[in-house]
């Protein structure tokens, strides 16, 4: 569970509402009882619905109806429901929707991509970057989660993760491999992973001790020679699949013998359009917008 803070919480509702809403305040509709509504428009995986129940506790909303993160729902489908009075539930209207929206746009992509993947080999693991817009970061990772993957890196404090930038200062690869051996005390049970753009690359990091090899812009074709290769040598490294990996060609890499695929593909999904309905609580059908 990706946990968001009640300052986060916060920060979400006033960079909407810094003072208060003028509009409602203006029309006297603060303390008119109100419901809102929240509805699919197509196909989608929703995510950050906890926390908008958590904007409806700070706004005194009481939830009606709730649907978990990570549940796929055809079109035309309410999800989310809360009651409350006017004033709060304007609050939250436009902070709640985008949240959703954009969160939900991510997992749906992040869940077909998985889909595709483990139609292929149901072992193979899908993970996105952290190339993500500032600060969206844990927004992102709840979004990628709820669609059936993981982020590969969350921050530089998880795992070792070596790129030709860190090894060009040590010389070449062998020095590479004698400098992990040394700090080897220091590395405890993190993983190690080791960036490589050819397979003479790999097959020379492949003699140090590591986890995995991210294979950067590699081919298909170059993907499954390295499996070959490594296979061969009964290997237990993994191969990660990394960059340009899309819908159009993820089932090339899954099928050539790649172990991780990491992408960014999703991050360029559309957010999905949610419908959002606000009325009196006593709505009776005869007023008009």
């Amino acid at each position: 569970m990706i946990y968001f803070t009640d300052e986060e919480i916060d920060k979400i509702l006033t960079e909407d509402v810094p003072f208060y809403d003028l509009t409602t305040s203006i029309l006297k509709l603060e303390n008119k009882p109100a419901k809102i509504q929240f509805f699919t428009t197509e196909e989608t995986v929703v995510c950050c619905t906890e926390e908008v129940i958590k904007m409806f506790k700070k706004l005194s909303i009481k939830p009606t109806l709730f649907t978990p993160s990570g549940e796929t729902l055809e079109a035309n489908v309410k999800f989310l429901e809360g009651e409350g009075l006017s004033k709060n539930i304007h609050v939250l209207w436009r902070a709640a929707e985008n949240l959703i929206s954009y969160s939900s746009g991510i997992a749906t992509a992040v869940k077909y991509l998985v889909d595709i993947a483990k139609s292929v080999n149901p072992d193979v693991i899908v993970t996105t970057t952290r190339k993500v817009f500032p600060y969206t970061r844990k927004i992102v990772a709840k979004a990628v989660q709820a669609g059936g993957a993981c982020i590969h890196r969350l921050g530089l404090s998880e795992t070792i993760f070596i790129f030709e930038n860190h090894y060009c200062f040590l010389g070449n690869i062998n020095n590479l491999k004698k400098r992990l051996k040394d700090q080897y005390s220091l590395i405890g049970d993190k993983t190690i992973t080791v960036e490589v753009r050819t397979i003479e690359q790999a097959l020379q990091i492949a003699e140090a001790d590591i986890n995995i090899i991210q294979c950067s812009s590699f081919s298909p074709l170059e993907i499954k020679q390295l499996k070959e290769i490594l296979n061969s040598r009964s290997s237990k490294i993994k191969i990660a699949a990394a960059e340009g990996i899309t819908d159009e060609n993820i089932r090339e890499y899954v099928s050539a013998g790649a172990d991780i695929i990491i992408t960014s593909w999703p991050y360029r999904s559309s957010p999905k359009r949610i419908k959002v309905i606000i009325s009196p609580l006593d709505d009776d059908g005869s007023w008009l917008i």
